[in-house]
C-alpha cells in the first residue's frame, strides 16, 4: 500500500550535527510517520500525516535547526510512502552515489561533556574521549560519506550496552552520536618512551603532567602537539633547540579563562573567541611579571592562547601536577605536515620528545590548530598583521570542496 507523502531533501552541514535526532523528535512531536536517512546529497526526509504537522516541521527545520547545522538548500516535493506508516524512524544511509554534501568541523568539548568528565561518580569521569551530538570529532575521523560510524575511524570500537542504549534513545543527547564511547568500550591512552616502548601506568595523564620541563608528544583530536611547561625557560629552550625553531613564537594552552586573564589582557570579544565552539588560538596581549618563560615569544608582545578544547586537554589541566599554562606547538618537523599517526609520530618526532601520550583512535584527516585575532583590536604576530580568523577545520563554512572527503 502506498500512502501520499512529502519528501524533503536538505543539503548543507546536516550530517554529524544531531540533525537526524532533531528531525526524529519533531516528527514524533507532530505525530508524523516516515523516515530520515543520510544521503550522498545531505539528508532525505519522507513524511506522512497531517499537512499542518508537516508544515510545522518544515518551519522548524528552517528556524530551529541544531546549532552546529548549516542548511544550504531545502527542496520539497510530493511522493509516496510504502510500508509502516504508523511511526517515524532513522534508517540506514543511502551510499549509492558520489557524495556531494558537507562535513561538520571538529567541535570543542561542550559544557555537558566537560561536566561528565569531571563528575566523580559519573560513568565517564576522567574519560578523555567523551563526546556527544553537540561536540567532539567529525572531520578528522570521517573516511567517507554519508556520515555513519562504520565510515569513521571509530568503526573498530563496538559500543557497550550502555553506550548503545544512549545511541538509540531519542531523549539522550548521544542519540546517534557516531563517536559515542566510554571507558568500557572506547579508545584508550598509552604512555610511551621516545622509542615507542610502552610504559605501564594507571595514570598516563599524570605521567604527562609536564611540570619538570620535559617535552611530550601529545596525540590530540586532529594531530600531534609538542608540549612543555610554559614557565620553564630551560624546557622551552630545549624544545626550540630540538625543533630548530630559534625565535618563532610558540602557542600556549591555558587551564581556563581566569588563567588567560591573569597572563594576558583581553579586550571585548576575545573571551568569546576563546570559549567558542571552534576553539581557536586567539592572539592576546601579554602581561608582564607573570612568570612565563621569556623565550615563548621573544621580542613580541602577544601570545597565541588556547583553552582546552578536548576532554584529553581538559583532564590534563585538571591534574594537580600540571602547570596552568603549557606550550602546545604543532607536532611536525619544520616545513613538514602535522603528524597524525602513532608510528609516524614516533619516527618523525622521537628526536624532539622525551615521551609520548598516545591513543588508539585513528585520525583520518589531519587538522592543525588555527589562529584568530579580534577585529576590535588588531595586533601584530610574527611581525605581520594577524591572519583572518580561521578556526579549527575551516569553521565557519568554507568553500564546499574543502569539506568533501573522497570516497574510499
Amino acid at each position: 500500500m502506498k500512502t501520499p507523502a512529502t519528501e524533503i531533501r536538505v543539503n548543507g552541514i546536516v550530517q554529524g550535527v544531531g540533525f537526524r535526532p532533531f528531525v526524529y523528535r519533531l516528527a514524533v512531536q507532530y505525530g508524523l510517520a516516515g523516515f530520515i536517512t543520510n544521503s550522498p546529497e545531505g539528508v532525505v526526509i519522507k513524511l506522512a500525516g497531517d499537512s499542518a504537522g508537516i508544515n510545522a516541521l518544515i518551519d522548524s527545520l528552517r528556524q530551529q535547526a541544531p546549532p552546529l547545522a548549516r542548511i544550504i538548500s531545502l527542496e520539497q516535493s510530493e511522493t509516496t510512502l510504502t510500508g509502516d506508516c504508523r511511526r517515524f524512524a532513522i534508517i540506514d544511509s543511502d551510499t549509492g552515489q558520489q557524495s556531494n554534501t558537507h562535513v561538520s568541523p571538529d567541535i570543542a568539548t561542550c559544557a555537558d561533556c566537560r561536566r561528565d568528565c569531571l563528575t566523580p561518580d559519573g560513568r565517564r569521569h576522567g574519560y578523555p574521549f567523551t563526546n556527544c551530538t553537540n561536540c567532539g570529532p567529525r572531520y578528522s575521523i570521517i573516511r567517507t560519506l554519508p556520515y555513519d560510524r562504520p565510515r569513521t575511524t571509530m568503526t573498530s570500537f563496538a559500543m557497550c550496552p550502555d553506550c548503545l542504549a544512549e545511541y538509540g534513545d531519542p531523549s539522550d543527547r548521544r542519540f546517534h552520536a557516531q563517536p559515542n564511547a566510554c571507558p568500557r568500550c572506547g579508545p584508550r591512552l598509552e604512555w610511551r618512551d621516545r622509542a615507542g616502548g610502552l610504559i605501564h601506568t594507571d595514570d598516563p595523564l599524570g605521567e604527562a603532567a609536564l611540570a619538570n620541563g620535559s617535552i611530550v608528544g601529545i596525540k590530540g583530536l586532529g594531530g600531534f602537539h609538542l608540549a612543555v611547561d610554559a614557565y620553564s625557560a630551560s624546557g622551552v629552550a630545549l624544545l626550540r633547540q630540538r625543533k630548530n625553531r630559534p625565535a618563532k613564537p610558540l602557542a600556549v594552552m591555558v587551564r581556563d579563562t581566569d588563567t588567560a586573564k591573569r597572563l594576558c589582557v583581553l579586550v571585548p570579544g576575545e573571551e568569546e573567541q576563546l570559549t567558542s565552539i571552534s576553539g581557536p588560538a586567539v592572539l592576546l596581549e601579554k602581561r608582564s611579571g607573570t612568570g612565563l618563560a621569556p623565550n615563548l615569544a621573544p621580542g613580541i608582545g602577544e601570545l597565541a592562547v588556547m583553552l582546552p578544547y578536548t576532554p584529553l586537554h581538559l583532564l590534563l589541566f585538571n591534574h594537580p601536577r600540571t602547570p596552568d599554562c603549557l606550550v602546545m606547538t604543532s607536532g611536525n618537523p619544520a616545513g613538514e605536515p602535522l603528524c597524525k599517526d602513532n608510528d609516524e609520530a614516533l619516527e618523525r618526532l622521537g628526536r624532539f620528545c622525551d615521551n609520548f601520550l598516545l591513543h588508539d583512535r585513528d585520525i583520518h584527516t589531519r587538522v592543525d590548530d588555527s589562529v584568530s585575532a579580534s577585529s576590535a583590536a588588531p595586533r601584530v604576530f610574527c611581525g605581520a598583521p594577524a591572519a583572518t580568523p580561521r578556526p579549527r577545520s575551516g569553521w565557519p563554512l568554507p568553500s564546499p570542496p574543502c569539506w568533501r572527503p573522497a570516497r574510499s
